[in-house]
């Protein structure tokens, strides 16, 4: 429903204090300013981004709702916005690029400046909010789909086509862009390339995939989950293992006549998993980090391996996306049957059962849950 001065009252889950539930409530959402639209989302994923920030261990200012993985419809756009129109269908992209910063000016929109800041501060581009409870500000993650409706920058959202389903494009926004990116972007990963994958979740799934259509030799992953470990047999991987029984390191080797891989991905943000994927990639081999680690946390490796080996370890943010560019590459291989996104989708939700999709992922029972709106 409408409230005065134009905006609307939308349900939202709002996180409150860190290591509490969600508080799904009604919110105010003001209307868009310049640059901006108003999205009425179709569906949203959950990720371990959002779990990182409700656990504090990637502080965030508070209120704040979250939820950074979406589709949806524009439902307002504000004054400038040419490139969009009411009833467009969008994924929305939690980076924002500005595209004036050095990194925007250098092909870099992953690491714009602006958009970097947006997600420390939890504000839009001109650093104030559009959500409010009464006289309370409420922060952005940029995004913020975790509602019903939200207002964001125009240049998060790409046009998507008709025959594209909004269950599945919601999850391009950030799982597939990111597991996918990592290997076409950061990776340039080549036919008969070796690599090993720690890490089968939503985004593990998506760099295994992508390494496929790559046409890697080699797709070694490693995760504790024996689910996990099928569904990447699924998605592509041509070797897994369970690292408490066996060594991922030791087993990469043994594949590739004890060199090491080409490529290591890591997938969960842990720094001894980190070490792995290093210690597993061979003399002048990348290991590539695309899990968020919790801040403050410190990963140690041998220096001298840096000048002798010539091994690089180097991370991935968003996959190195060009949003823009690669949104329609994505929906490109999905309507051709080379990307798989539908079988991502291990269970869907409502909003008022966000709690529950949190909770199932901290149990690591879903590649990808699903808040749906429609």
């Amino acid at each position: 429903m409408s409230w005065p001065g134009g905006g609307q009252t939308v349900k939202a889950a709002v996180l409150r204090a860190y290591r509490e539930p969600l508080s799904v409530e009604d919110v105010d959402l003001l209307p868009p300013q310049t640059g901006e639209v108003r999205i009425r989302f179709a569906a949203s994923g959950v990720c371990h981004s959002d779990m990182t920030r409700i656990e504090g261990a990637r502080p965030s200012s508070l209120p704040i709702v979250l939820g950074h993985e979406a589709s949806g419809y524009v439902e307002e756009v504000g004054p400038g916005v040419t490139d969009l129109a009411i009833g467009d269908r969008v994924v929305l992209s939690f980076v924002y690029d500005c595209g004036r910063c050095f990194y925007c000016c250098n092909g870099r929109p992953n690491l714009c400046e602006v958009g970097i800041g947006m997600l420390k501060s939890g504000t839009m581009v001109d650093g104030t909010t559009r959500l409010r409870k009464g006289d309370e500000v409420i922060h952005h993650m940029v995004v913020s789909s975790f509602a019903e409706q939200a207002v964001v920058p125009a240049r998060c959202a790409t046009r998507i086509p008709e025959a594209m389903p909004m269950d599945v494009a919601a999850l391009i926004g950030c799982a597939v862009l990111t597991g996918t990116g990592a290997v076409f972007n950061t990776g340039a990963v080549r036919p008969g390339d070796t690599m090993l994958v720690v890490g089968s979740g939503g985004v593990g799934l998506n760099v295994v995939q992508a390494a496929a259509i790559a046409g890697a030799r080699v797709i070694l992953v490693s995760d504790l989950s024996a689910e996990k470990r099928r569904m990447a047999l699924d998605f592509g991987a041509t070797h897994v293992v369970d690292p408490r029984e066996e060594d991922p390191v030791a087993m990469a080797k043994s594949l590739t006549g004890g060199r090491g891989v080409d490529f290591s991905f890591e997938a969960i943000g842990h720094k001894a998993t980190i070490r792995q994927c290093y210690d597993a990639i061979r003399p002048g081999g990348k290991a590539i980090v695309v899990g968020a680690a919790e801040a403050g946390s410190c990963c140690e490796i041998e220096a001298l391996t840096l000048p002798i080996q010539e091994k690089v370890l180097t991370g991935s943010m968003y996959g190195g996306a060009r949003p823009r560019l690669d949104v329609e590459r994505l929906v490109d291989l999905y309507t051709r049957k080379r990307l798989r996104l539908d079988e991502l989708i291990t269970r869907t939700y409502r909003l008022g059962e966000i709690n529950d999709a949190l909770h199932d992922l901290h149990e690591g029972r879903l590649a990808r849950g699903l808040i749906r709106y429609e």
